[in-house]
């Protein structure tokens, strides 16, 4: 069953949990540091990852936290979701549409997030984004904010928010865009029934059931992402990236994602 002091202990977070964006950072750094994204249990289901988008915090609890696994965005985002509206955040829930290799956006409920009001001002939280982004919140704002060396931004394109994301000597480049509209359960569901019949969507669940199998978590002063046999490590404004022919190596970048020992860097 879902219990904030447990949740809080898998955290490791000792500091204040009055909804302050100071803690709002700590509590997302620390997710992104101790629940890995992990989506090789879900990598073969296409559209039916939707299935249990309604599951609830309990469900997400026992599987993310209890038995430590690593989950997706709608069980990393709902779980964490649940945590801050415990805590008395003012959360609701937006979508977004990913960008793909060839620069495209997917479509808009491709992927779940959370969008925080505090005092007046608008922030990202996403910790179940693998990435490479961004591992404390994002101000929904123009205004240029670093994180282990990286600038993230988010701009309008029409009638879309973009978030940037730009490294070290590098141009600018989308993450996602999104709108701050309020999205529910219910507009996952009708991807699964096929009430939902944005064309787009053939081309997602193409994407989605072509069986890619990611795994990623954060560090102190970074992040790791392997998505299929390629490793990016994220930090200091660079993306280290390289192929791991080698099962061995592989084996164990897996291993050290889906086990972190926080603050210490592969």
């Amino acid at each position: 069953m879902f219990d904030v002091d447990t949740y809080l202990r898998h955290l490791d977070h000792r500091g204040s949990t009055a909804p302050t964006a100071e803690n709002l950072r700590a509590l997302h750094k620390r997710h992104m540091m101790t629940v890995p994204f992990d989506n090789s249990r879900n990598a073969a289901k296409g559209l039916a990852i939707w299935d249990d988008v309604d599951a609830g915090a309990d469900v997400f609890f026992q599987a993310l936290i209890t038995e430590r696994q690593g989950g997706i965005c709608h069980e990393l985002s709902g779980l964490f979701r649940a945590l801050l509206l415990e805590l008395g955040y003012d959360v609701t829930i937006v979508s977004a549409g990913v960008r793909g290799a060839n620069d495209q956006f997917g479509p808009d409920l491709e992927h779940m997030l959370n969008l925080v009001r505090i005092d007046g001002e608008q922030w990202l939280v996403d910790v179940g984004f693998a990435g490479p982004s961004f591992t404390e919140p994002v101000r929904v704002s123009a205004d240029v904010q670093t994180q282990n060396g990286f600038d993230y931004q988010v701009v309008p394109d029409g009638e879309h928010l973009v978030l940037r994301r730009r490294g070290v000597g590098a141009d600018w480049q989308a993450v996602y865009r999104f709108t701050l509209r309020e999205r529910h359960y219910a507009e996952w569901k009708a991807i699964v029934t096929g009430e939902n019949d944005d064309p787009y969507w053939h081309w997602a669940g193409e994407m989605i059931a072509a069986g890619t199998v990611i795994y990623g978590h954060a560090y102190e002063t970074g992040q790791l992402l392997l998505v299929g046999r390629r490793h990016l490590r994220a930090e200091d404004g660079v993306d280290h990236v390289r192929v791991l022919a080698k099962t061995a190596d592989y084996e164990g970048a897996i291993d050290h994602i889906l086990h972190p020992e926080v603050g210490v860097r592969s």
